[in-house]
């Protein structure tokens, strides 16, 4: 590995340490969420909703939305527009989110554009 590699090497390994790679477990509840759009042309404006209306919600304790990263690998799913995560520590503040009013609101703004959408409730079994 030459000495530009190793550098690069050494500050992504400090970037995710002190970005919280390391970090202790915050969420056990995962709220992961696929949406494919009927037109693809709406996912920066999804992203941005995402991004606007769900982090603050009380009881979000982790939250990411992005788009499918191509890394060239075969197996894996890229069928979705728009990816999303939002963790909880507890059933009520996940039950809370569910119909708290900036989720009903992006769900009322976006369900008639969307193709499809795939939800998992994920229980961290890792203590």
């Amino acid at each position: 590995m030459s000495i530009p590699q190793q550098l690069v090497s050494i500050a992504l390994l400090v970037a995710t340490t002190i970005l919280g790679g390391c970090a202790p477990k915050t969420s056990t509840i995962h709220h992961v969420v696929l949406i494919e759009l009927k037109n693809n042309a709406d996912q920066a404006a999804l992203l941005a909703d995402c991004d606007r209306l769900l982090p603050n919600i009380p009881g979000v304790t982790s939250y990411w939305c992005g788009i499918h990263g191509d890394f060239g690998r075969t197996g894996v799913d890229s069928s979705y527009d728009v990816a999303l995560c939002i963790g909880f520590k507890e059933d009520h503040a996940y039950k809370n989110y569910l119909v708290n009013p900036a989720h009903i609101e992006l769900i009322t703004r976006w369900k008639q554009r969307f193709e499809w959408i795939r939800i998992h409730d994920v229980v961290s079994a890792t203590p």
